[in-house]
């Protein structure tokens, strides 16, 4: 009877540590699995943390991140990376972190690198050898944003003058342009009128145009560090300068020049660069994107441009800026005084100043 009992306790543990093992050897086969998938997702979600982009470029800008220019520079890049589905990134460096304006387009004509791709204005190419691309930069050459705008669009001006960084052997592709406003004086001291500006010293991008201008125009054009103006603004080193409201605003130049005129000299627009030896690595496919996403990122600039100038003119008179006017009669004889700018920096080329001209009306 023992020996029964004994025999039949041994089968029924038996056949429990049998169950048991089927358990068991489930469980670790679930766990396995489990852990193979754990790790399959650790793996895909590693690959796309650590996914990089194809190309990469620098994109400089001497402006702070509130100011026009530089959200134009963002919005270009934020195309580049929607079209090109994440396989080119626009990295922007703004307030002249890659150097002042001089500095970007060295590094451009030496085939980038420390910079790639640069908004610079047509204003400040004259000692690059560019000519056409120079003429937007002529004093009152344009009489509105409209008819600037009518000359960039026409593919016999404005387009094909962006391959002139090409043709004169600059080292720069043009891509883009962008609408930054017309450019005005602004000075410490008390300024009623355009004469009131003959004799002081005003700051100038350090080009032969600007220079010129500013000497037409009476005054003493004295080249400055765009980085170092404010401080040459505050201990005296230039008496104003000239630039559009959404730089005058953004770079709080209006603390220590107060007086702005509205003289509108230049209607230059700005042009977003590329280093012709970055431009001419690009696949035909890769260029596109870019010119696509700058004609997207220019669009987007005509529009906001028109609004953030009539909310940033009242905002700075709410701050205690003084806003001159030009009246008509200043604007005429400023016109007529830089006649001599425009026979300088047109020689050769009257027939495309005329065709501007035209364009316009």
């Amino acid at each position: 009877m023992r020996k029964l009992l004994a025999m039949t306790l041994v089968s029924a543990l038996a056949v429990s540590l049998a169950g048991c093992s089927g358990k068991t050897d489930s469980a670790a086969t679930t766990a396995g699995t489990t852990q193979a998938e754990t790790k399959a997702a650790q793996t895909t979600a590693a690959k796309v943390d650590t996914a990089k982009p194809e190309l990469v470029f620098k994109y400089a800008e001497l402006n702070s991140d509130d100011n026009i220019n530089t959200k134009v520079g963002y919005k270009f890049a934020e195309y580049v990376d929607e079209i090109s589905k994440g396989r080119i990134k626009i990295e922007v460096y703004s307030a002249s972190t890659l150097g002042d304006e001089k500095t970007c387009l060295n590094a451009l004509q030496m085939g980038g690198g420390t910079v790639d791709i640069y908004r610079g204005n047509t204003n400040s190419l004259s000692d690059y050898g560019f000519k056409k691309l120079n003429m937007f930069g002529l004093p009152f050459i344009f009489t509105s944003r409209e008819s600037m705008w009518k000359v960039l669009e026409d593919k016999d001006l404005g387009q094909a003058f962006l391959s002139e960084g090409s043709e004169v052997g600059a080292g720069m592709v043009g891509l883009y342009y962008t609408d930054e406003g017309a450019r005005n004086l602004f000075t410490s001291k008390e300024i009623k009128s355009l004469d009131d500006i003959k004799g002081k010293k005003i700051r100038v991008p350090e080009t032969s145009l600007m220079m010129d201008t500013m000497s037409a125009l009476g005054a003493q054009p004295t080249p400055i560090s765009y980085s170092e103006l404010y401080s040459s603004l505050q201990t005296g080193v230039v008496d104003g300068a000239e630039n559009g409201l959404p730089g005058y605003s953004s770079n709080k130049f209006y603390e220590v020049a107060p007086y702005y005129l509205m003289s509108g000299h230049t209607f230059s627009p700005g042009i977003v660069m590329m280093a012709e030896a970055k431009w001419n690595a690009l696949s035909s496919d890769d260029k596109e994107i870019l010119l696509a996403a700058g004609q997207k990122a220019s669009d987007w600039n005509k529009g906001e441009i028109v609004s953030e100038e009539t909310a940033l003119k009242k905002e700075l008179e709410n701050k205690g800026v003084t806003v001159v006017e030009m009246t008509a009669e200043d604007k005429a004889k400023a016109q007529s005084a830089c006649e001599s700018v425009w026979a300088t920096y047109t020689a050769g080329m009257e027939d495309l100043l005329k065709k501007m001209i035209e364009v316009q009306k």
